[in-house]
C-alpha cells in the first residue's frame, strides 16, 4: 500500500519536515483488546543516524475539527485523536520518555507522533502503529465508560506484531 487513507485523511511520513514514501502494512485483527478496530497498520521507517539531530514524523492532514489526548503506557508513547464524525485514531511509537531506556525520544505533535533522533542515536528502524475505530467520541455520551475507544491504544502499539 503506497498511501494510507484513514478517517482523519492521508497519513504522511516526514523526515526533517520532508515527505518521504513509505509502505503501510496492514495488521491482523486481534481478538483480545482491539477486536473492533476498523484499521490497524504499521509503518516502518529505516533511517541510518549520522550523529546529527533529526525528526521522523507520522502525521495526518485533516480539514475538520478534532480533539487529541496523550495515551502513553509502559514502553509506548501514543496519542489519540477524536473527530466530529465519531472516529478515533491512535498513533503509537515504542519509546518511554520517562525511563530513558531508548537512544531516541518521542514527541507528541498537534497532528501525529514523531521520533526524535539525537547525536548518539544508533537505532536504524522506527515503527509507527496506527489504528482507528468508529462509533466513539470525545466525552462520549453513548459509551460513557469509553470501553471501545481503548481498543485503538492496543491496536496502535507497534510491539504487537502484525
Amino acid at each position: 500500500m503506497d498511501k494510507l487513507i484513514t478517517p482523519f485523511g492521508e497519513i504522511r511520513i516526514l523526515i526533517d519536515s520532508k515527505s518521504v514514501s513509505y509502505e503501510a502494512q496492514e495488521g491482523r485483527k486481534l481478538e483480545s483488546g482491539c477486536q473492533n478496530v476498523l484499521g490497524r497498520y504499521q509503518i516502518t521507517v529505516h533511517f541510518i543516524p549520522d550523529g546529527k539531530e533529526h525528526t521522523i514524523a507520522c502525521v495526518f492532514k485533516f480539514d475538520n475539527a478534532y480533539e487529541r489526548s496523550p495515551e502513553s503506557g509502559e514502553r509506548l508513547e501514543c496519542q489519540g485523536f477524536y473527530n466530529n464524525h465519531r472516529y478515533k485514531m491512535s498513533i503509537g511509537v515504542e519509546c518511554d520518555i520517562v525511563s530513558g531506556d531508548y537512544d531516541y525520544d518521542a514527541d507528541y505533535l498537534e497532528n501525529g507522533m514523531a521520533f526524535r533522533i539525537g547525536a548518539k542515536t544508533k537505532t536504524e528502524c522506527y515503527t509507527f502503529g496506527i489504528a482507528w475505530i468508529d462509533n466513539v467520541g470525545w466525552n462520549d455520551p453513548i459509551d460513557e465508560d469509553n470501553d471501545r475507544d481503548a481498543e485503538t491504544w492496543y491496536g496502535a502499539d507497534p510491539v504487537l506484531k502484525l
